[in-house]
């Protein structure tokens, strides 16, 4: 029996779902940083880029390969010549010599290094700048994943508070309706004041449902933000009220890391301007030296493993020059396309500057105010949160009316509601001027 239990709770243990506790947002970040799957796929394109500089880098080294061919020649080459110079030739007459046999079979070798090939090296840096656009896109997804696990961390976190506070207004609105209905019983109010009473309760436990849908929905895109299997287990074990909130960030406190879609937008220049170099390098000749070695042998019949018969050699080797002098007006295009996508980037650039500059202002000012308004709407909510249990009180002894009662519960509901998004509100933006300067 008791080996039968080891082994239900060993096959127990291997079939569970895994569970994941974050405490902080700082450990959600780290998590998404490192296994969010875009952010996984786009390490995986890098080494592919990586590749590719070792592929143009091939372009400057020697070339080797070996060769063969079969050629079967089904019409030969005839000439006409003066029969006088043959045998038994008279003149006047011609005779037709065929040149060359059907069947040729050659095999060789060919070397060719490059010697003078500027637009080939000026493809190294191209590549080289690629990679590190690459890398800036990678950053700006980093950031981009950042930025929406932080709002969906607190989202979260902001429906997780938002369901105690809903159960503890349920459970008031629970005892609201067992006092009426006693009151109902004993004739002391109309049928119309218990409805409404029960409406409320009816009301706050949909409220609630929809809370818990909300939780639910926020930590399923949590999971797939931090790459997460759906069926695993996500707890996140920090709780909004208790964390430090920072102080104001003045409007002379700039943001000194440099966002990662400016450093993409600037390596994009450096890009045009490498293909614009390259497209003016291709003015230049190339120059290159090769080498080939063939053995050839023609036959009659297809019998090319008799060695009675010879095999013959040709060597070569010699330099290639290339320069091209027309090409069609496609020289001058590219170089008019090449300086275009200089504007375009400068122009792109400028605007992603622009609209940086905006976007950090509005995560400030909407911090700072967050900030600002939080200690009010604190007390606000609690102030919210005695008067209900007063007007509760009086309710029950028949010194409150229920549309008295009503109002300090709806005005509750108003300043728990604001109170959460306000905390909310602080740890996002909060989170994201983190993000930003690089902590």
């Amino acid at each position: 029996m008791n080996r039968f239990l080891i082994i239900l709770l060993i096959f127990c243990s291997i079939t569970a779902d895994a569970q994941t506790v974050v405490a902080t947002v700082q450990e959600a970040l780290a998590l998404a940083r490192r296994n969010n799957p875009e952010i996984v796929n786009a390490r995986q394109n890098r080494q592919v880029q990586i590749q590719q500089v070792s592929a143009t880098r091939a372009n400057l080294l020697p070339q080797a390969r070996f060769f063969t061919n079969f050629d079967y020649n089904y019409a030969l080459p005839v000439q006409l010549v003066p029969a006088e110079f043959l045998p038994g030739g008279k003149p006047g007459e011609f005779r037709t010599l065929q040149f060359g046999l059907p069947y040729v079979l050659a095999a060789g070798a060919e070397v060719t290094v490059p010697i003078v090939n500027r637009p080939a090296r000026a493809d190294l840096g191209i590549t080289d700048q690629n990679l590190k656009i690459t890398d800036s896109q990678n950053l700006v997804l980093q950031d981009e994943i950042s930025t929406q696990t932080a709002r969906v961390y607190h989202a979260t976190l902001l429906t997780g508070s938002a369901i105690t506070l809903t159960k503890r207004n349920l459970s008031a609105a629970d005892t609201l309706t067992q006092i009426a209905r006693e009151r109902l019983n004993k004739g002391l109010i109309e049928p119309l004041e218990y409805n409404r009473i029960r409406s409320v309760q009816l009301t706050t436990a949909d409220v609630l449902y929809q809370n818990e849908l909300a939780y639910i929905r926020n930590l399923n895109q949590l999971k797939l933000i931090l790459g997460l299997p759906p069926t695993d287990s996500l707890v996140l074990s920090e709780n909004l009220a208790t964390r430090r909130v920072g102080s104001p960030v003045p409007a002379t406190d700039l943001l000194t890391a440099e966002r990662p879609q400016i450093t993409l937008q600037q390596a994009r220049i450096d890009l045009a301007q490498l293909q614009l170099n390259r497209e003016r390098l291709q003015r230049w000749p190339t120059l290159s030296a090769y080498g080939r070695y063939t053995e050839q042998a023609q036959r009659n019949q297809i019998n090319f493993l008799n060695t009675a018969q010879p095999w013959y050699q040709i060597g070569v080797a010699g330099l290639q020059f290339n320069w091209y002098l027309y090409t069609g007006g496609l020289r001058n295009s590219n170089l008019t396309r090449a300086k275009l996508q200089i504007k375009a980037a400068e122009i792109a650039l400028a605007y992603e500057r622009n609209k940086q500059q905006t976007d950090n202002e509005d995560i400030r000012n909407t911090y700072n105010q967050a900030v600002r308004s939080l200690d009010l709407n604190r007390q606000n909510y609690e102030l919210s949160s005695e008067n209900v249990q007063i007007a509760l009180i009086k309710y029950r002894s028949g010194l409150f009316a229920y549309d008295q009662y009503l109002n300090v519960f709806n005005e509750a509901l108003t300043a728990q509601n604001r109170y959460l998004n306000n905390l909310s509100n602080v740890f996002i933006n909060q989170t994201i001027l983190q993000i930003r300067n690089g902590q």
